[in-house]
């Protein structure tokens, strides 16, 4: 930055910017209706229950977040329905995974 010359050209040139994407668009969801998830593991450590993996479930209206632990792998499944049979005993439509 010059010191001399606080509104120089060089100055500011350099600090505008062009944003990287397009502008975020706003999704008209209905909570239950899309959710995101997303499997992790198998961790060296098992937990205390011995758990290995987590299963995150996100909703992607109010971004609420459910996390359930998985002692394997193939427990996913029946984690996901679960939480769909949840959603429909709220009254929600869920539409998409």
């Amino acid at each position: 930055m010059c010191l001399s010359k606080p509104d120089c050209i060089a100055c500011t040139e350099a600090k505008l910017f062009e944003a990287l994407y397009g502008p975020t668009t706003a999704w008209d969801t209905k909570v239950g209706e899309l959710t995101h998830t997303d499997l992790w593991g198998k961790y060296n450590k098992q937990s205390i229950n011995g758990n290995q993996y987590y299963l995150l479930l996100v909703d992607d209206a109010v971004r609420h977040i459910t996390v359930e632990f998985l002692k394997t792998k193939d427990q996913a499944v029946q984690k996901i329905k679960n939480y769909m049979t949840y959603l429909k005993a709220r009254e929600a439509s869920p539409c998409t995974i």
